[in-house]
């Protein structure tokens, strides 16, 4: 089964609610399983998120951009952190750059959010925007 097919085969499966909750979690533990040994096996590093002048614009420490795939705005200033935001572009079934994967933007990073979704053309009208996130974050006191 190629790629497509298998984006399909899920995204019918979730439509058609076919898919259980058991399923949806053993899927994500998958995905988690695979980021905790990329990370450990250092296949695709983050060094740029890592950067201390990055740090900063990163909402979780442990959700950090890919370097070989991050998204790099262009430089406004001359510092070195206005090209940074924590986002990867993703490859679809028709392009190596289809979609872009990035965290809620914080206060101090909504310019570079907007900035992003303006250089690199992303149309909300035509394009899909969409912003997953949980209700309640866990805050430690």
């Amino acid at each position: 089964m190629d790629q497509r097919e298998i984006l399909q085969k899920f995204l019918d499966e979730a439509q058609n609610k076919k898919m259980s909750k058991e399923k949806v979690a053993n899927e994500f533990l998958k995905l988690k399983k695979q980021s905790t040994k990329f990370k450990a096996d250092k296949t695709y590093p983050t060094a740029v998120a890592q950067k201390p002048m990055n740090i900063k614009k990163n909402r979780y420490k442990d959700i950090l951009p890919y370097d070989h795939s991050r998204v790099e705005l262009s430089l406004i200033t001359s510092d070195e952190d206005s090209s940074y935001i924590n986002a990867n572009f993703i490859k679809g079934v028709y392009a190596p750059k289809a979609y872009i994967a990035t965290q809620g933007p914080l206060p101090t990073t909504l310019l570079d959010f907007w900035r992003m979704i303006w250089e690199y053309s992303v149309l909300v009208n035509t394009d899909l925007l969409l912003l997953l996130y949980s209700v309640v974050l866990r805050v430690k006191v």
